[in-house]
């Protein structure tokens, strides 16, 4: 008589393969967005090496992030389609090649080139790793999962900046790049080792023409167009003030070096302990109010940025962080509790736009810096005016 097969079940948190699983998206996740953000302090530094202008060293960060928005609808595509673990082992291996080769770079339109191409592949794991949890762990214990996944996307980035900043003032930055390429084999080896099998994907069969279908719907509806706008313009601002903060603070009075100006990413800390706190006082005040009191609170500290004491720079730049994640989180919430079909669809646009941020903040506002320097920066935060304009469309 055959034995009954023992039924799996998704990971709980009083199982290892849970942490198994958190642990090893976890430092996933801090190797792509450390990698994706560790040139941001750097720009002045390849502004000198390669005799090229501020608004031209940008391309460092929107060459990446362009082509990242690129890879969240197609590697998401596939991910769905042919799984998602051999997807992100392979973002891995082919984000720590790259960065071993940017080094090497002859040029400075090589290491775009290669910025470039690593970009679409540092989206596989933000493309694929929230599925991957919702199919393997537990939906009593996947807000956890989650939370400890975000929070370390956060890390990732602040990590990047500042150990990447920081490094490159000690040494070089192709140094700086070789030990992040090392760091980065290591988190690349534990990830294998450490994520298991999918145990619960199904192949999606549904056509790329009803994946378009699905997301299109959500642009006729006026108020997804908003939070996409929301995610749009809160990215503008916010890479506008930390791409364009290191050539300000290394210019008179200041003259700050590269790794004091890497010290003041750490703002960023505020920025994974402001959102949980905004999340419980959304419970009674609502999402919305909360958005706007984060809007509100970022283009205070904006403003703070514009006057000359140290203190009041660096007290600025706490508030830009808070401000931002509070906004940035409640927003996607309200994406997801919005769209009543095709959810993958409508967060699939609002991360895009919220790339497409990032992007324009690198580049398109490298203009103002030539031209009105560091007022001309801060004058981005206008565009969120827009936002309060536009709310009345919210309100159907």
């Amino acid at each position: 008589m055959a034995r009954n097969q023992p039924t799996m079940t998704p990971y709980s948190s009083r199982e290892a393969g849970f942490w198994c699983v958190t642990i090893a998206l976890m430092l996933a996740s801090l190797l792509i967005f450390s990698t994706l953000y560790v040139f941001q302090p750097l720009l002045p530094v390849f502004v000198q090496e390669f005799k090229i202008s501020a608004t031209e060293s940008s391309f460092l960060m929107s060459a990446a992030v362009i082509s990242m928005a690129v890879g969240l609808f197609v590697l998401g595509f596939l991910s769905d389609r042919y799984g998602r673990l051999r997807l992100m082992q392979l973002s891995l291996v082919i984000t720590v090649v790259l960065l071993i080769a940017m080094p090497f770079s002859s040029s400075f339109e090589w290491l775009v080139a290669l910025r470039l191409l690593q970009g679409f592949f540092l989206a596989g794991i933000p493309a694929a790793a929230m599925g991957y949890l919702g199919e393997e762990v537990s939906s009593n214990h996947l807000g956890l999962a989650m939370t400890l996944y975000i929070s370390s996307n956060a890390f990732g980035g602040m990590g990047g900046r500042v150990v990447g900043g920081y490094l490159t003032g000690v040494f070089q930055w192709e140094s700086m790049l070789f030990i992040l390429a090392g760091v980065g084999v290591i988190a690349m080896i534990l990830f294998i080792w450490l994520l298991p099998k999918e145990r619960f994907f199904e192949k999606v069969d549904q056509s790329l023409k009803e994946d378009l279908r699905g997301m299109i719907v959500h642009l006729k509806d006026r108020s997804m167009l908003v939070l996409f706008m929301v995610g749009l313009l809160l990215q503008i601002v916010f890479t506008a003030v930390w791409t364009y903060l290191p050539f300000y603070l290394q210019s008179d009075p200041y003259n700050w070096s590269l790794k004091w100006i890497s010290i003041t990413y750490f703002a960023y800390i505020l920025g994974v302990l402001a959102p949980p706190f905004a999340g419980k006082l959304s419970d009674s005040l609502g999402q919305t109010k909360m958005m706007f009191a984060g809007l509100l609170i970022l283009i205070g500290g904006v403003v703070l940025t514009l006057f000359s004491p140290v203190g009041f720079i660096l007290a600025g730049l706490a508030l830009l962080c808070s401000g931002f994640f509070v906004a940035h989180s409640m927003a996607a919430a309200l994406v997801s509790k919005s769209a009543t079909h095709h959810r993958s669809g409508a967060s699939g646009f609002y991360l895009i736009s919220y790339y497409t941020g990032v992007a324009i903040g690198s580049t398109a506002v490298g203009a103002l810096w030539e031209n009105y320097q560091w007022i001309g920066v801060v004058a981005t935060s206008l565009v969120l005016v827009f936002i309060f304009i536009c709310f009345p469309l919210f309100k159907k």
